[in-house]
């Protein structure tokens, strides 16, 4: 396992902190959480062929991913 740091505003910290203390994780373990998820939902918009999709659908599915 490697470890990564992340610059965050105080509004998200704090955020971060609330999630951890009623889930009951460690903030790393909440960051780690959020970045797999996140990473999961761009690979899973990315294996959608972009090509076969309309303008519109193209918009709604990067906009999620980002």
């Amino acid at each position: 396992m490697r470890k990564i740091s992340v610059m965050v505003n105080d509004d998200l910290q704090n955020k971060i902190e609330k999630i951890a203390q009623k889930s009951g994780r460690s903030v790393d373990d909440c960051v780690a959480l959020a970045l797999r998820d996140y990473i999961e939902n761009y690979e899973d918009i990315y294996k959608t062929d972009l090509c076969a999709v309309d303008n519109l659908e193209r918009s709604f599915f990067l906009s999620i991913g980002e």
